[in-house]
Order: C-alpha cells, then structure tokens, then sequence
C-alpha cells in the first residue's frame, strides 16, 4: 500500500513539473525591446542600416511604414504569467506509518483468523464426516448381528419345534406301541389267569358249613415254569376253614399255567388272586401284581 501511495505521488509530482515548463515557455515575451546600449565616444559613430528598413531592401522583408518605436508603442501589452508553485509532495509521518502498518497487521491478522476459521471448519466437517461414517459402519454392523441373532434364533427354533415333534410323535408311537403290547398282554394275563383259576378250583374242597359268598384274598408267587412258591392269605375271609381250603387247592394245582415268554411271565411272578367259593373269580380281574 505504502508503494503504490509513493508511485502515485510521484506521478503527480512529474505531470507539475511538465505543467510548469510548459507555462514558462509559453508565458516568456519575444517582444519586449532589447536594451540600447550607448557609446560615450562621440567620435566612434557607427553607421549602421537597419535591414529591412529601406524600401529597396531584399535582404529582409519590408517593415511596416510606421515608425519602429510607434509600433512598439501600439503593441498590446502581455501580462506575465502567475507562476505556479507545483503542490508540495505530502510528505508520510511516522504516525502514518505507523497506521499503515498496524492496518496491515490488522489486515493480516484478519486473513489468518480466516484461514484458521476455514481449516477448523474443515477438520470439523472431518471429524462429523467420520463419525457419520462409523455411525453408519455400526449400524450396519448391528443391522447384520441383529439379522443373523435373528436367523440363528429362528433356525434353533425350527430345531427345537422339528425335535419337539418328533419327539412326540415317538413318544405317541411308543405309547400306541406299549397300548398295543399292554392290551396284548392283558390279553395273555386274562387267558391265564382263567387257566389257573380252572386249575384251582377243579382241586379245591369248599368245606360244607363254609358261607359260599365268601372269599378271601391270596398273594401267590411262581417260579418260571408255573411252580407255586408261596401262598400268603393277604385278605382273610373271616373264616378260617375256607381260608385254608383255597390255600390247599393253589398248591395242589401247582405247577399253575403260565407263559413260556420272559416278558409276559413277569406279571405271573408275584400276584394277587380273589377267590369265593361260589365262582372262582376277582373283583379286579382275578389279579393284580
């Protein structure tokens, strides 16, 4: 700033000095007279002829006729020129540069302030950039989890639902198959134990006093094979002859009809029977284990 304020006074100083000239010149007065000088020696005259001034001169062109001096005299005066004083060139003060140069600091001050600003708005448009990016990264990340949680739940529970089911449908299969084999062998247990009954009561001796509506109860055990082990009178029938006789006609039918097979003998092993000497027969099927 301060350079270009010099350039500038610098031109104007120049244009005031070339105005200057140009007034002097044109303001300086070709007409004025020529001093006469006069020669204090009268004998030295010079005669001298002034050219121009005889009609018959062709050396200089010919003068008007009036006399020289009364030309002289009629000749308008010209006025001299006012010379102007070219402007002082303003001179800085220190206080002005001193301004100057705190405006420039100022100035300077400003444009880095600014530029700080811009790169602080940068690095925050950054930072918020990459925050917004990992915003998204773990939303996506959690977007992703969420749907394979999602997926591995579904898929354990179609597992649990499929073994569920099919546990169940084993769990009925089994009890139609243990209904099947139960009926099966309530089967068996019935034709058995009607076999035995008979067997019984062809060999027991029902005393002749005895209340034939009474009976009694007796737990029997039997070896594989139909051999009676044990008879015990679990529920007597209040009384004791006909107690005794239905105890003596179990072991005189030993061995008792039972089945061959392993499985179905086992509800033979160990069992109660009722018996009356009316009809040989069990309020509850005759047996139970």
């Amino acid at each position: 700033m301060a350079a270009r304020r010099a350039q500038k006074y610098l031109f104007v100083s120049v244009c005031l000095h070339v105005f200057l000239i140009l007034v002097l010149v044109l303001g300086f007065d070709f007409t004025t007279p020529l001093p006469v000088i006069e020669n204090t020696n009268k004998n030295d005259i010079i005669s001298a002829v002034v050219l121009g001034d005889s009609p018959k001169s062709k050396i200089l062109p010919q003068l008007p006729s009036k006399p020289l001096q009364q030309a002289v005299k009629e000749a308008p005066k010209v006025e001299p020129k006012q010379k102007i004083m070219p402007k002082p060139k303003p001179v800085e003060s220190e206080q002005m540069k001193k301004d100057v140069i705190a405006l420039e600091a100022v100035e300077q001050k400003k444009k880095q302030a600014e530029q700080k600003a811009l790169e602080e708005k940068k690095r925050r448009d950054k930072i918020a950039k990459d925050l917004l990016a990992e915003i998204e990264n773990a939303k996506e990340k959690q977007k992703k989890l969420k749907q394979k949680q999602l997926k591995s739940q579904f898929e354990k529970t179609l597992r649990e639902q499929a073994e569920a089911s099919l546990r169940q449908q084993l769990l009925n299969e089994e009890i139609k198959l243990q209904s099947t084999q139960s009926r099966q062998a309530q089967g068996e247990v019935n034709k058995y134990k009607a076999l035995i009954l008979q067997a019984i009561s062809e060999r027991w001796i029902v005393p002749t006093q005895a209340n034939k509506k009474l009976y009694c109860e007796l737990m029997i055990r039997v070896a594989p094979g139909g051999m009676v082990l044990d008879v015990q009178i679990t529920k007597t029938s209040g009384d004791p002859s006909l107690d005794r006789s239905a105890r003596a006609a179990v072991l005189k039918a030993s061995p008792l009809p039972v089945p061959n097979d392993p499985a179905a003998f086992e509800a033979f092993r160990q069992f109660v029977l009722k018996v009356k000497p009316e009809n040989i027969l069990s309020s509850d099927g005759g047996l139970s284990g």
